[in-house]
This record gives C-alpha cells, structure tokens and sequence, in this order.
C-alpha cells in the first residue's frame, strides 16, 4: 500500500497551511531550548520565503533543517511527511516515516483545521479506513456546522463495510440532510448503506421519501429506476424511466436509460425506438448521443437493411449539430466501415471547416480521397492543407503519395525531398517512411541502384521498418539480385506480420525466383487464404506462375485468367493466357 501513496498524493490538492502557507506553526508542550527554538524559527521563516519564490529544493531541505532544530515542532514535520510519502513510491521505510510525521501532527494539533483535511484526505484515498473514520470523526465533532466534513466521515463509514459503521453513515447522512434538505446524492448515499445492510425496507422507504419530496422530478425517477433494476425489479423500473420521460420528454438521458432497459431485456424492436427518440433530443448532451449512436451502429451496421435508418440519425444529428466535428467523425467512420470512402472523405472535410489546422483531419481525409480513388481531389487538398500547415511534413509526405499514383512522380519526388527536410529530427521512424517512399518512386522510374541506396538508408533511420523491407526484398528478387539477403529480409516481415498476404506474397516470390518451388507454393497458397474475398491480380499472377512451376498447369491457368479480369491491361497476362503457358518477363 505505502508504494503507491505517491500516486495517491499526486491526485490531492494540498490546502495552504499544510505546506506552510500562512498560519502559525504548531507546538507541542514541550519546548527545546531557547537558541534551538529561535533558530528553528529564523530557518522556517526562510523556508516560507523560499517556497512563496517556488524554489523547491532550497525549501525542502530548510524545513528539514527547521524539524531538526526543533524536532517537536510537528508543522514543519507535516509537510515533510507530504515530501517523504510522495518521495517513497520506491521506498516503503521513507513513506512510512512520512505518515507517521503527519500523523503526529494531526494528534498534538486535531483542531488545525485545513492539516487535518489533508490528512483525513491522504488516509480516504490510501484506504486507511479506521484511521479516516477517527479523524473524520474528531473533525466532525469539533466542525458540526461544516456538512462536507459529515459527508466524508459517512463515505469513510460506509468504506469500512462494517455493518455498524454502515448504520451510522445513515445517522451522519441524516443529520446533513435535516440541515441542507433533501438531495438526491444524500438518498444514494443511504441506499447504498441500506443495500450493502440488505435492509429491503428501508431502501424502498427512503426511495418513496425522495419521489415523495419533488413528484415532476425527472433525474429522482430516473434513479429510481436504477434502484428497482438493480433490486431486480424490472417492471418497477420501466414504469419510473417512462414517468421520467413523461415529465421531461426533451431528457434524452431517460430515452437512453429506456434503451439500455429494453437491450438488455433483449427487445431490439424497443432498443431501436429509444435510441432514434434518444439522439433526437435536443437536450441530450452530444457526447451522450454520439455513445448511445456508436453502442447502435457497432450492433447493426452490418445489416444493409438498417442502413437507411442509420443515414436518417446521422441526418438528424447534422441537422441539430451542422458544425460538431465529432458527429462528423463518428459518420466517417460509420462510412469507412461501410467502404463509402469518398462520402466518408467529404465528411472529413466538414469537420475541417471549423478547424483548418488540424492536420489529422486534412490527412484523413487525403488518404480517404485516395482510397476511393480519386486522386485528383486528394492532390487538391493535400495542396491545401500546405497553404495553412505549410511546415507539416507527412501533409507533404501525402501529398507525394498522391502525385505518385497519378505517376507525377518527378513532382512526387520533390515533395519527398521537401517532407524529409522539414521532418523533425528525432522522428527517425518518419524519416524511415520517407526514405522508403523515395526508393518506391526512384524504383517506378527505372533508377533500381538509386532506390536501394535510399532503402538502406530507411532500414539504417529504423530497422523495423517493414514497408521497407519488404519492398526492398521485392524487388532485388525483381531483378534477381542478393535474392539470399532478400529471403533474411522478407522473413522478418513474415515473422513480424504472419497474416500479412503482401509479406506472404513477397516471400513467395522470392522462393520463386531462387528455384524453391514447393516453398513458394506454400507461401502463396497463404496469401491467398487470406485475399479469398478480396483477390489481388499480382497475387493472383504470382500464383499462376508458382502453379505451372510446381507441374499444376490448369491450376495455373485459372489463376492466370482470374488475375487477367482485375488487370485486362495485362500484356504478359494475356501472353500467358492465350499460350497456356509460363513466360519470363
């Protein structure tokens, strides 16, 4: 326990005074002798004056001084006690030690208020739970006016899970309640009690007192029938959660908790009435919308008959929310999932309407133009994006990307050269990528010599880039070159990504090329394990060619024809095709 009091203590804000802000220091009875006791307090003094110009080192060790000098002075032992708990998150001995400090403190002075708050705090939030209900208590009794310092003792009470304790959290949560009224978190504090006592009774008495105190209340019936799901009592519930809705039918909170009620009572068709009636609440928060509406599409958007009613929430969340990014977010990912690329695109580009500098959605929506293939509009935007995030280099990086699908690839090139002088230099995974791609187009462009040069330079920026790997293993076996560093290459990548078909198809061709037939083989027949729904035509190519070689020609052949319906352009294809035979390019 005491290893984690420095994550503990990180989370309390300390008050003023325990730190030595303001406020006399504490005495115990007993003096040290005059000298120690004027020099202990000149020291301190300077402690205060060195902490107020928040120079924490010099602070620190003048106050360990101050303790030293007059070590029953608890004040400056308190705060210490703060520093050695939150030094100690590797040293038990050294957070022990700082809660003892503080805890002598609290006991020669419970009546320093704002110390003892910090103290009862560090004790709540380390689990301590007797000692947080004697200094809760000792605070309560000395402060009866002051309700937060009622409620944390009731909270320490009910932590303990004593049954007595539990019981007297209800005594100190009524007593708040005669002084302050009525209040929603006050009953759930005393259900809760009443729950954990399994005291039926009573938790359904001071549910009625509640309903009974504000009747049009919507959040009191919306917890009721919380109370009666968790009792089990579902038909209860489903009665407060419509009288919620009845007395707000703009809640949309209500419509969701009537959703989750009829999801888990498994009636889809009442799950998908509350949800629309949810979403089109204007008062429901967004973000309560949007998860009610991810929850609804994760479920049904792969039914293509639900579509329809998705498009018309989405139609109904833009029109109450046109200039929210994240409902637009959440439709593009809706239509990435359905392949709608370039509407998911042009969603991406909405969201950029109210912030034109944030560069992730500009590359979002390049890559997504590109994906759908049009690749004029992508290049648009990708020059875009450079005239407001003109220092950005993976914008630059993707407008390249761009260009080398349109085979500007000299235009392509310099963005490249653009992209690598502006990124960053110790983003060496990004300057790998760059690298990578420059090999990639100086490779299109018939300079093969120049491309490995920059693929070396990748994999030396970072080894376990494996699009560089992979592509510079390709095409050495490509052009038949160290195809034994090629096979090491291209094993990594298959190592690394087992289920990836390009390393597999990578790694196949290579075999192919060395003459291991029977290897290629079995290396291709896993790519296209995992291209059976989406065949890809150099695959399907490749394939055929491994077939032949492997004494299985009408294999072959049929792969050959499939590779030549998804690339008919295919010269060496319809060669292939027509002859019924293989032919080395």
């Amino acid at each position: 326990m005491l290893a984690a009091m420095a994550m503990v203590l990180a989370t309390i804000v300390l008050p003023a005074t325990a730190l030595g802000k303001g406020g006399g220091k504490g005495r115990s009875a007993a003096w040290s002798d005059g000298a120690a006791q004027r020099k202990a307090d000149y020291v301190y003094m300077e402690a205060m004056r060195q902490n107020a110009l928040e120079n924490d080192d010099a602070y620190f060790e003048l106050l360990r001084g101050s303790r030293d000098l007059d070590s029953t002075d608890t004040q400056p032992g308190l705060t210490l006690g703060y520093f050695y708990m939150a030094l100690g998150q590797e040293d038990t001995l050294l957070a022990a030690r700082g809660y003892e400090m503080m805890r002598r403190h609290f006991n020669a002075h419970p009546s320093d208020y704002y110390s003892s708050i910090f103290y009862g705090m560090v004790n709540s939030q380390l689990g301590n739970t007797d000692e947080a209900i004697r200094v809760w208590s000792a605070l309560s009794r000395r402060y009866p006016e002051k309700p937060d310092v009622a409620l944390k003792l009731a909270q320490s009470l009910q932590q303990s899970a004593d049954s007595a304790n539990l019981r007297r959290s209800v005594v100190v949560l009524d007593s708040i309640e005669r002084a302050e009224g009525k209040d929603l978190g006050l009953t759930s504090a005393k259900i809760h009690a009443f729950m954990s006592l399994r005291d039926t009774a009573a938790t359904y008495g001071e549910l009625s007192s509640l309903l009974e105190s504000s009747k049009s209340n919507a959040p009191n019936n919306l917890y009721a029938g919380d109370v009666f799901m968790v009792m089990g009592k579902p038909d209860s519930a489903i009665a407060y959660y419509n009288r919620a809705c009845d007395i707000d039918p703009t809640n949309g909170l209500a419509y969701y908790k009537r959703a989750e009620f009829y999801r888990e009572r498994g009636d889809s068709v009442g799950f998908d009435r509350e949800v629309f009636q949810a979403v089109k609440q204007d008062g429901l928060d967004i973000d309560v919308k949007l998860e009610i509406f991810s929850s609804y599409i994760r479920q049904l958007y792969a039914d293509s008959l639900q579509q329809p009613r998705i498009q018309s929430l989405f139609d109904a969340l833009i029109l109450q929310n046109p200039h929210e990014p994240k409902v637009r977010d959440l439709y593009t990912s809706y239509l990435v999932a359905t392949e709608d690329f370039k509407g998911a695109a042009e969603q991406q580009e909405y969201a950029l309407d109210g912030d034109l500098s944030n560069g992730d959605r500009w590359r979002s929506a390049i890559s997504l133009y590109g994906r759908s293939g049009d690749y004029a509009k992508a290049l648009e935007l990708g020059e875009q994006s450079l005239k407001y995030l003109p220092d950005d280099a993976t914008l630059m990086f993707y407008t390249s990307t761009t260009l080398s699908q349109l085979d500007r690839n000299g235009e392509a090139l310099e963005y490249l050269q653009k992209a690598l002088r502006a990124a960053p230099e110790n983003e060496k995974p990004l300057h790998s990528t760059i690298l990578c791609s420059i090999g990639d187009v100086l490779y299109k462009e018939g300079q093969a010599d120049s491309a490995f040069v920059y693929y070396d330079r990748a994999l030396e920026m970072d080894p376990d880039n494996l699009l560089a790997l992979n592509n510079c293993a390709y095409f050495m076996a490509e052009e038949g070159v160290d195809l034994d560093k090629a096979e090491r290459m291209s094993a990594i990548c298959v190592r690394q990504q087992p289920d990836n078909d390009t390393a597999l198809d990578t790694y196949a061709w290579i075999f192919f090329k060395q003459k291991k037939y029977m290897k290629a083989k079995e290396m291709i027949d896993r790519a296209l394990a995992i291209e059976a729904d989406d065949p890809q035509a150099d695959v399907l190519h490749h394939a055929g060619d491994i077939y032949y070689m492997n004494g299985e020609p009408e294999a072959a052949l049929e792969f050959w024809e499939d590779a030549l319906k998804l690339d008919p352009e295919n010269k060496l294809l319809k060669k292939k095709v027509r002859n019924r035979t293989h032919y080395y390019e």
